[in-house]
């Protein structure tokens, strides 16, 4: 009897869900004697914790086609679905502001376009001079031209602003469009220092309006699958995270855009807060910088529970591998051009996730762009639930990070680093968390297409296949 009901217990389903990791992140000090609750830079940061304990779908995004693009043409039939046809809800259309008219604005109205028209709409724009307004808006069929942002801000028919200044222009265009009771998209990142993250994050959340950082990778399909694949235990026991990403920059735009750390090097943090979905112990940093004070390179360590690593080189002088290898004890996973990626690639099978649209959308100026309509949609959902963040990058998230690179240029001495009070035990536990997988066994055959067997190659061979580069005729190529 006892042994048989050991073996009904073995045999119990795993589909009700996985559990994600706890941490309980130690207190790390200073020389100075400072803490913050991460153990880094000093800083308040709120009674929120980082993951709040809540479930979280495991999912792919997935769209209807609109009226000018059919996108099962452009998907794999395991992605298409059984009917052939694709329902738009009933929701109403989310009316976007472009501030101010940019590349990257361009590639974000190309990626809207495939989606429903019903969702997502471009209703104005602003550009310092109005000929690039009104070509802009000749482009997108935009009604309403501006060239001044507070004008822009005070439209009434705009629900949300997408925000794609100069990095160090992010903070004061929020806080514009927050004053005037518009949700906010802001391009990566946030702000330039933890202090100004906290204000603006205080705000949205006193207005109860919704604003998200824009790491659109989080919301592409193949982080998602990444994640699916952890959560089941794919890749064993995790260990650590390489990734890389170098492209020829100028000096004076690098000075515009903040340093290479801000610009470059929260892609590979977000990766491995992703992966390993804990707060860093501890972290080390090397680099160089310029007369300017502007960081050109950086090597950085991030230190997790358990021995696991992250390892993250950045350039603005050379071209690297622009790669990341996440590495377990009983597997590996690669991405190129890991902050849009469209493959997943291990040591048996490649995993694609092609981009919709197809040959029927323009080119996007910088590489894998289309990938930003995942992100709008998930900005009209939150919107849409009364939610003032996304679980894909929640506002604590965002607080870490800007927390990281404060202590990253305070080691390399960039800029100017405020000086912070000495705040007690701003330790807080990492509540535990649970990720839910809805029919995990059919998961990997919904979401995306094996597109290479390579069980007869290795990993190291398969790198010569992948995208072409992003272009590097502007400094925020990724």
């Amino acid at each position: 009897m006892f042994k048989l009901i050991i073996m009904c217990l073995k045999s119990r389903s795993n589909k009700s869900g996985v559990r994600c990791y706890q941490n309980r992140p130690s207190s790390i000090s200073r020389s100075d004697g400072r803490r913050s609750r991460f153990g880094f830079v000093g800083g308040d940061i709120g009674d929120q914790n980082m993951w709040r304990s809540r479930p979280r779908q495991i999912h792919i995004n997935r769209f209807p086609p609109s009226s000018k693009v059919d996108l099962r043409a452009a998907l794999p039939k395991a992605v298409q679905g059984s009917k052939g046809e694709w329902a738009v809800d009933e929701g109403p259309t989310l009316r976007w502001g472009i501030a101010p008219v940019s590349l990257m604005a361009d590639d974000f109205a190309a990626a809207l376009s495939v989606l429903p028209e019903q969702h997502h709409r471009i209703v104005s724009c602003v550009a310092a001079y109005q000929s690039h307004a009104l070509a802009f808006a000749e482009r997108h069929q935009v009604e309403n031209v501006y060239t001044s942002f507070e004008d822009l801000a005070k439209c009434p028919n705009v629900d949300v602003v997408y925000i794609s200044p100069l990095n160090p222009q992010h903070s004061e265009l929020c806080h514009l469009m927050l004053n005037h009771d518009k949700h906010v998209l802001c391009e990566k990142p946030l702000c330039m220092t933890e202090e100004q993250v906290t204000k603006l994050l205080e705000k949205a959340r006193a207005r109860g309006l919704f604003l998200m950082e824009g790491m659109w990778p989080r919301c592409v399909p193949a982080y998602h699958y990444l994640r699916h694949q952890i959560l089941r235990n794919r890749l064993g026991e995790l260990q650590n995270v390489r990734c890389s990403l170098g492209l020829p920059v100028s000096q004076g735009r690098l000075g515009l855009y903040g340093g290479v750390t801000s610009d470059f090097g929260v892609y590979g943090m977000q990766l491995a807060l992703w992966v390993f979905r804990e707060v860093p112990r501890s972290l080390k940093v090397s680099g160089r910088v310029n007369s300017e004070h502007v960081d050109i390179a950086a090597d950085i360590e991030l230190c997790f529970t358990r021995g696991k690593r992250a390892f993250i080189e950045v350039s603005a002088e050379r071209k690297l591998s622009n790669q990341a290898i996440i590495q377990g004890k009983n597997g590996t996973i690669k991405m190129n051009n890991y902050w849009c990626p469209t493959r997943l690639i291990t040591e048996e099978v490649d995993f694609e996730f092609p981009l919709p649209g197809g040959d029927q959308v323009p080119p996007t100026h910088y590489h894998n762009r289309l990938g930003m309509c995942y992100e709008a949609e998930e900005v009209r959902n939150c919107i849409l639930k009364g939610s003032n963040e996304s679980d894909d990058f929640s506002h604590n998230e965002s607080l870490l990070l800007a927390n990281l690179m404060d202590t990253i240029h305070a080691e390399l001495g960039v800029g100017e680093i405020a000086d912070r009070k000495q705040i007690p035990d701003l330790q807080r536990q990492i509540e535990k968390v649970q990720d839910i997988v809805e029919d995990p066994e059919e998961l990997a055959s919904e979401t995306c297409r094996v597109v290479q067997d390579v069980s007869s190659g290795t990993l190291e061979t398969k790198q010569q296949e992948e995208e072409a580069p992003p272009r590097s005729k502007a400094i925020d190529a990724p």
